[in-house]
């Protein structure tokens, strides 16, 4: 076996785990979140909007944890706006099963689908349905607080690009 191909096959069993049963053991359980919140956009003035969604994470170290987040954004009328973000989360301190409390960071980007009605200005009465699509991405921090052995709240602020802000609480269950 030559050298780049033993280094190949070296790198991708490290990657996999094989060999590694102790570190694949230390990684936290999967988490299923629900969320509920408050998100802002900047136009001219702030507009606010309820938000309800939910989410999974995966740790892929003992410390960061990758996983999709959908949430519904619901504003003063018919305004709406739909995001579809991967998320990733990374422990400030490493949650060891015994930590009360666990600080983290949490960075996501994604799809945003925002649905409004437009129109209807001085002398008009015409009012048409108006929907557009573009890039999201937040950066925040929060911190989960045990309920249990398996239960959690989180509360979480976020600053980011559409929508400019996002506090919001997340309860979570550990899967195992």
């Amino acid at each position: 076996m030559n050298g780049r191909l033993g280094m190949a096959l070296t790198i991708a069993a490290m990657l996999s785990g094989v060999g590694r049963p102790a570190l694949a053991q230390d990684k936290p359980a999967p988490i299923v979140e629900a969320v509920v919140g408050r998100s802002g956009f900047v136009d001219e003035a702030w507009e606010y909007f309820g938000t309800i969604g939910g989410g999974a994470r995966v740790f892929v170290t003992p410390r960061l944890a990758i996983g999709p987040e959908v949430a519904y954004l619901s504003g003063e009328g018919d305004a709406s706006n739909l995001t579809v973000t991967a998320n990733l989360t990374f422990d400030i301190v490493r949650d060891d099963g015994r930590r009360r409390v666990v600080p983290y960071l949490a960075v996501g980007g994604g799809y945003l689908r925002q649905k409004t009605l437009v129109g209807g200005g001085p002398g008009s009465t015409a009012v048409v349905p108006f929907t557009s699509s573009e890039g999201t991405m937040s950066a925040g921090l929060g911190a989960r607080i045990a309920l249990g052995s398996r239960m959690f709240v989180a509360p979480e602020f976020r600053l980011g690009w559409e929508p400019e802000t996002r506090f919001a609480v997340t309860f979570g269950i550990r899967l195992r």
